[in-house]
Formats: C-alpha cells, sequence, structure tokens
C-alpha cells in the first residue's frame, strides 16, 4: 500500500490524524476557549476582578474623602452636625451652614470629578450613596459599606431593571427607597425569590403590572402616603398571604389582585369609593373582607369565584353594587344591609336585591343550589346575575315584569326549560328558544335537539344564545337575519357541524364562534357583505379577514388579496405554529392573534 493511501477514514503516513481525533482535538479547544473565556471575563474572571479592585480603590478614596470633610467641619465648629450633610451636583447642604455658602459634592469628594463614577454618587444624611444598576459596582460599594441605590429612578418613577431586588435582604425582604414617588409598569413582574415589600408613604402610585406573577410574594406592607393600586399591579401572586392597605389608599384598580389564590383577607379602608372591575377575583381563600363607610361601589367580578367568602357587610355609603361583583361566591350565606338605603338582603330567598326590589344583585348559593327551578320574582324588571355554575337548576320562570336580560351567558348549560309569565310584554317562548317578544332577538336557544327551527323574521342572534343547545349539529339561520353577534356560539356547541348563514346579513362579529372550530360555515352567494373560502371568512372583496372557521395545524397562509386582519380573526388559534402575511397587508387590528400561544413565525410571502 502506498504512503498517504486512504484506509476508511484514516490517511495512513506520518502526516496522517483520525477523524476521531480531529473532532475530540475541536471539542478540547472549544472548552479550553470557554475556560479562557470565563477566566478572562466571567463573574470570577480576571478582568471581572482587576474591575471590582479599581473600583474598591476609587470608592474607598471617595469615603475617605467624605469623612475627612466632615472632620474639617467638626474642627471649624464644634456644633457641626455630620447627620446633616447632604451633597450633590447642585446643593452642599449642612447645620449650621456658614450664610452665603454655596458648593456641590465636589467640593466634599474632589476627585469624583471625572472619575469613572462621576455623576453616580451622592452624599445624604452624611453617609455616601451610590446610584448605579452595574451588579459588579453594587457589590464592592457594599463591602465598603456604602449606601447603594441599584433602581433606575427617572422623575421619581421606578423602572423595570435586572437590578431591582438588589437591596433583597436573605429573607427576602425589600424596603423600597423613600426617592420613589411611583413603582413603574411591571417593575418587578415575573420574578423569584422576593417575598416581603415595604413600600413607603412617598410611593403615590404602584403602576399598572407591577408585582404581576411574582412568584415568591408573600407580604404586602403599603405604607400611609400610597394613593393607588393600578391595573393587575398583583395579579396572579398567588402565595400572597397578606396585604396591609393604608387609610391614605384612594383607588384599587381593576385585576389589581386577581388570582391572589393565598390571601384570607382584606380591609378596604374607607378613602377607597371604587373596588373596580374584577380586582379581587379568584382571591379562592379570601375568606373576611370588610368595608368601610366611604364606599360607594362595587363593579363588575370584584369579589368573583371567591369560593371561601362567607359574611360581608354593607356599609350605609354604597350605592351601587354591579350583579355579578360576587359571582361564583358559593359560600356567601350572610350579607348585613340593615344600615343600607339602597340594597336588602332576604335570608329565606338567598337573594340580594335594591331595596324596590327591582334588580337581583346576588343569589346565595345555600338556596338556590337545592333547587331544580329557579323563579326570578315578581317585580324584577332587569335580571343580569350570573348563575351558570348552578347546574343542578333545569328550569327558570320569568315572571311578567321582567324588561331586560343582560347575556344568555348567565344561565347553566342544565336549563332545558324557560317558562315566561303570559302577561310579560317583553319575551316570548317558542321551540325550545327565547325570544324578545316581537321575535326580532334571539336571546337563548335552549334546546337539547341536534337541529332547532328558529323563527321566520329574527333579525338579530344574541350573544352566547346557542351556549345552552349543546347538541346542535346543523343550524340554519333564517333569511330574515342581519346580526350575528360575537359568542353566539361557544366551547359548549362542539358537535356543531353546519351552519348557514342567509343574504341578509350585513353584521358579523369575529367571535361568533368562539372556540368552535367543527363547524363548516355557508354563506349565501347572494350575500353583499361577505363570503367564505375554504371555511375562512371574509368581506366580500376578500380584501378584510374576520375569522377562520377552522382549526389552523401549523402553517397558515394569508390570502393574496388581504389588506386588513380584524380584531380576534386567529382567536385561540393555539395549534396554528407560522403564518405567511401578503405583501399588500396595511393593517392587523389589536388582538388579531390573542390566544395564539404556540405561533413562533409572521412573515410576508
Amino acid at each position: 500500500m502506498k504512503k498517504n493511501e486512504r484506509v476508511g477514514n484514516t490517511l495512513k503516513g506520518s502526516q496522517g490524524i483520525t477523524l476521531l481525533a480531529l473532532v475530540i482535538t475541536i471539542i478540547v479547544l472549544i472548552i479550553l476557549a470557554v475556560v479562557t473565556y470565563n477566566l478572562t471575563f466571567g463573574n470570577s474572571g480576571i478582568i471581572t476582578r482587576a474591575n471590582e479592585a479599581k473600583y474598591m480603590t476609587i470608592l474607598a478614596q471617595f469615603k475617605d474623602e467624605v469623612e475627612l470633610f466632615k472632620a474639617e467641619k467638626l474642627l471649624e465648629n464644634p456644633d457641626f452636625n455630620a447627620n446633616s450633610l447632604t451633597a450633590g451636583y447642585n446643593e452642599l447642604n449642612y447645620e449650621p451652614q456658614p450664610e452665603g455658602e454655596t458648593g456641590t459634592i465636589y467640593d466634599v469628594i474632589p476627585s469624583l470629578q471625572g472619575s469613572i463614577f462621576d455623576g453616580k454618587m451622592e452624599v445624604i444624611k452624611g453617609e455616601l450613596l451610590l446610584n448605579s444598576t452595574e451588579l459588579d459596582e453594587i457589590r464592592v460599594a457594599q463591602t465598603l459599606n456604602i449606601q447603594v441605590n441599584p433602581y433606575l429612578i427617572v422623575d421619581g418613577v421606578l423602572l423595570s431593571a435586572n437590578t431591582n431586588l438588589a437591596l433583597m435582604d436573605e429573607s427576602g425582604t425589600l424596603v423600597i427607597p423613600d426617592s420613589v414617588t411611583a413603582i413603574g409598569e411591571g417593575a418587578f413582574a415575573d420574578l423569584s425569590g422576593l417575598k416581603t415589600i415595604i413600600i413607603p408613604g412617598t410611593v403615590k402610585e404602584i403602576r399598572q403590572n407591577a408585582f404581576r406573577n411574582n412568584a415568591d410574594l408573600e407580604t404586602v406592607i403599603l405604607q400611609e402616603g400610597v394613593e393607588t393600586i393600578g391595573i393587575c399591579s398583583f395579579a396572579g401572586c398567588n402565595k400572597i398571604v397578606d396585604v396591609e392597605l393604608p387609610e391614605s389608599l384612594t383607588k384599587i384598580g381593576s385585576m389589581a389582585f386577581f388570582q391572589c389564590s393565598s390571601l384570607k383577607s382584606i380591609d378596604i379602608p374607607a378613602k377607597v369609593e371604587i373596588i373596580d372591575n374584577q380586582a379581587f377575583q379568584e382571591c379562592v381563600n379570601l375568606s373576611t373582607v370588610t368595608f368601610l363607610e366611604g364606599l360607594k361601589q362595587i363593579n363588575y367580578g370584584a369579589f368573583m369565584s371567591c369560593s371561601k367568602l362567607d359574611n360581608i357587610v354593607i356599609p350605609s355609603s354604597v350605592q351601587s353594587i354591579n350583579a355579578g361583583a360576587f359571582a361564583g361566591c358559593t359560600s356567601l350565606a350572610n350579607i348585613s344591609t340593615e344600615n343600607n338605603n339602597y340594597y336588602e338582603y332576604d335570608s329565606n330567598s338567598g337573594l340580594l336585591m335594591t331595596k324596590d326590589k327591582t334588580d337581583i344583585i346576588f343569589v346565595s348559593s345555600s338556596v338556590v343550589s337545592s333547587n331544580e327551578v329557579f323563579e326570578i320574582p315578581e317585580g324584577v324588571t332587569s335580571f343580569n346575575t350570573t348563575i351558570n355554575t348552578y347546574y343542578n337548576i333545569t328550569k327558570i320562570i320569568i315572571p311578567a315584569s321582567l324588561q331586560s336580560i343582560s347575556q344568555a351567558y348567565i344561565f347553566p348549560t342544565s336549563i332545558n326549560e324557560i317558562e315566561v309569565n303570559p302577561n310579560n310584554n317583553y319575551y316570548i317562548v317558542e321551540n325550545d328558544c327565547l325570544y324578545t317578544k316581537d321575535k326580532k332577538t334571539l336571546i337563548v336557544c335552549f334546546t337539547k335537539q341536534e337541529t332547532v327551527e328558529l323563527a321566520e323574521g329574527l333579525e338579530t342572534i344574541g350573544a352566547y344564545s346557542f351556549r345552552l343547545a349543546t347538541n346542535l349539529t346543523d343550524v340554519v339561520l333564517p333569511d330574515s337575519v342581519t346580526t350575528i353577534e360575537g359568542f353566539s356560539f361557544t366551547e359548549e356547541n362542539n358537535k356543531l357541524k353546519n351552519l348557514r348563514i342567509g343574504p341578509n346579513v350585513s353584521s358579523i362579529s369575529a367571535t361568533f364562534k368562539a372556540g368552535v372550530f367543527s363547524v363548516t360555515v355557508n354563506i349565501d352567494q347572494d350575500n353583499p357583505c361577505y363570503c367564505i373560502e375554504n371555511n375562512v371568512l371574509y368581506n366580500k372583496e376578500k380584501t378584510k379577514l374576520i375569522t377562520v372557521c377552522y382549526k389552523i395545524d401549523g402553517e397558515f397562509i394569508v390570502n393574496s388579496n388581504v389588506t386588513q386582519i380584524t380584531t380576534y380573526a386567529f382567536q385561540s388559534q393555539d395549534q396554528m405554529t407560522e403564518v405567511r402575511l401578503p405583501e399588500g397587508l396595511m393593517i392587523i387590528e389589536d388582538l388579531s392573534f390573542a390566544g395564539c400561544n404556540k405561533l413562533t413565525y409572521i412573515y410576508t410571502q
């Protein structure tokens, strides 16, 4: 065999090397490169240690100069108060200070000017303070017992930064500095390790999402002076057990404590006039809530699904309670309205109602859960109270007085009969469907059959109107229908296969079949406003994509004619991974891709 002749993967000869040896050599070189990089640049690397040594020298000198300045002032005046010394880039103050004397921090720390820490130092109450978000600078300062402000603060607002937990102690406690006037949006969101937060009264506002989804937060202490808790400020903090709200608090924003599932009690301060939408929704361990005089309004879902809440006292100042404020509070059986002139609770019927008995605000589980029939009392004119979790109810009785029902969503899917008092001038039942008296609006279809015959002359398909018709497979809308509202069909209609829409429909919500992907939608070809192609709903010109009617698996290619994608067009398409957009697309409306949690790529064709 000749020299250098190939044998398998080996090149024979004095210059030869096996493929395996080559791979091992490359791996070793990569490992050495990584080790070298870490030794040089890592947290304990050569360069990092060199920088920290330099910082140590500079900051130690600053500290010495502050002490020297204080010693000189004490020699000049034995009454000098070292704790009064404050020095910044525009001021120098101490007590007693000679009249007319001015200065800056450079008079206290001469070596600061032009140094790498210039612009980052202050002297407050006689102590040196470093303002920095650089972790290596913070570590050195803490070693020298120099105070540190690691926060990014702009005009008093503490913003999101990777050093926001730098001053948290070993127990997980963090005290916000007095220099902060507002905690910015998302400043502490999605963090872990923080267990106790103490917010001083200098902070007037806690902004949207400030602590949202904080994984370990257990105790929240808001000191006197805090005024506003913003939208979703503590939402999803499911380990919060204790919250101290100050008397100064005036506003609790919507969803502020949403899904704080470990929270057990809350006292609402007297200056809070409104508890906003869903503020404490799904606080499933919340058992004690104290309302003080001063509260005026409890909005929709404020305490929704707080399943352990069993006792509340409505103060005399409350003038408005939304019908969904306590929906799903299945343990709530004791409601005191003794001093309130707007509401009253009847323990026998389990109904919290307006004083004039025209509106039902809350239905107690202790009474309703044991009955198959729910009868709305005569005199009630508006029924908006959610009872959709009471699957024991199979029949609803509507009185002659009832004039308004909010949505079919409030009813449980177990209903198979609705009886309307013949003297009612607003509603009528026909073929297992509840309509307005003129049969122009479908309120709810409750049939348990596979098909339904809808009233001729019907114009509007109301929101959630087919939610109770859980066995429907085929629906033909009358040609008279002009409007199909959002959520007309929902996930409960998962047996629905075919839906025919007539020629006169001029308004279809993109969410008209929310979560129903089993259905094939057909639209009359003479409809001037809409068309269906490949089970995708468009406007007639196919320039506007309204909604995709089938379950997308993987990639979706938007039609080349589309210039606009509407809100909720791809709602809950959780198996869609890619979207190809046409070059002529001009508008993508908000929430077009809501719930598309596997969507990874969006690109043009």
